[in-house]
């Protein structure tokens, strides 16, 4: 699909947001994708596998709170990792 300038100006409201933040190109393949589908994207990028392993790694015993900040989640989150429930 072939888009000038001045319909660029008309996309429709997400697409003219990914389109304004990356390329044009890119909200094209978007639309291509996922055209008609409601998406949500994780609130983290990481998985939690990845991140509990990450907090058991760095945990020194008085860095709790640090971590939790450092990687998103509640200290309570992160206490009851540590503690391996």
């Amino acid at each position: 699909m072939r888009i000038d300038i001045e319909s660029f100006n008309h996309l429709n409201g997400i697409y003219e947001e990914i389109a304004a933040s990356f390329n044009l190109e890119t909200a094209l393949k978007f639309y291509t994708m996922f055209k008609g589908q409601q998406i949500t994207f994780p609130m983290h990028l990481f998985s939690k596998e990845y991140i509990v392993g990450k907090i058991k790694m760095e945990y020194n015993g008085y860095n709790l709170k640090q971590l939790s900040k450092k990687y998103g989640y509640s200290e309570r989150w992160v206490r009851e990792i540590i503690r391996g429930k």
